[in-house]
């Protein structure tokens, strides 16, 4: 079974979630088949999870001070900081494809990011509901919402940790970091943490198709977003994700 494959690599942050829900609606349509995105955003950047207040879950003079973007995806979860040095994925399949209980779709969907860390020589874990861990700390953290029929997740393998900005940025959840028996600053690793020399970016795309093709059994081929992906991105960066009535919603 082939799926699509789509590289954006570099974006501004507005594309990039704009991106997510133009290729699900497209998926709902079945203009396309499955596919999974791969990209990273242009600019310092904090997602917000689609029912965070900003005011409360972020330091909105940092992130001003520091020209942090911020947008507001579709999927809950928690704010998450990123930049160029973390590769996102986004991977929208219908239903049929990812059966069971939204616990049991994040379990297939991360095993695919600990088999492509392995691939790369990195051990890492799975850690219920949606992060995996190496040694302990988070290298990868998940999202997902159920729309159309369709299963949208995304997810962040962090390639290099900027711990300043993120703390900075973030007022992070103290009982989720006490609960690991870590500190703030050490809560997140990376991949240039963690191994002696980290691959090229190219190369961990290229583990992690390996890991998202033996884990489905499926071939992807490399593709470009549809016209009407497209065209429903410009417009969504327009009417929504362009907008700060959509990302703050103070």
């Amino acid at each position: 079974m082939n799926w699509r494959l789509v590289d954006s690599d570099l974006q501004e942050p507005a594309y990039t979630v704009a991106a997510d829900e133009a290729m699900t609606m497209a998926r709902s349509k079945d203009i396309v088949p499955n596919t999974l995105h791969f990209y990273r955003r242009k600019h310092p950047t904090v997602s917000l999870g689609y029912f965070q207040k900003a005011d409360i879950v972020l330091n909105l003079e940092f992130c001003k001070e520091n020209d942090i973007q911020i947008v507001r995806r579709t999927t809950g979860g928690s704010a998450i900081y990123t930049d160029s040095n973390h590769l996102i994925y986004g991977l929208a399949v219908n239903e049929e494809t990812l059966p069971g209980s939204r616990e049991q779709t994040f379990k297939k969907v991360c095993s695919a990011i600990v088999l492509g860390l392995e691939y790369m020589g990195v051990k890492a874990v799975f850690k219920p509901v949606n992060d995996v861990l190496v040694d302990g700390r988070k290298i990868s953290g998940s999202a997902q919402m159920r729309r159309w029929g369709i299963i949208l997740q995304h997810g962040t393998l962090i390639l290099r940790n900027e711990p300043e900005m993120m703390l900075g940025a973030l007022k992070m959840d103290m009982q989720k970091v006490k609960e690991r028996g870590l500190k703030p600053a050490t809560y997140a690793t990376s991949l240039a943490e963690v191994m002696d020399e980290p691959p090229a970016i190219v190369n961990v795309k290229k583990a992690l198709e390996s890991s998202f093709e033996r884990i489905f059994d499926i071939s992807l081929v490399r593709t470009d977003f549809s016209m009407y992906e497209k065209d429903k991105i410009e417009e969504l960066v327009r009417t929504k994700y362009g907008l700060e009535e959509w990302n703050l919603r103070l």
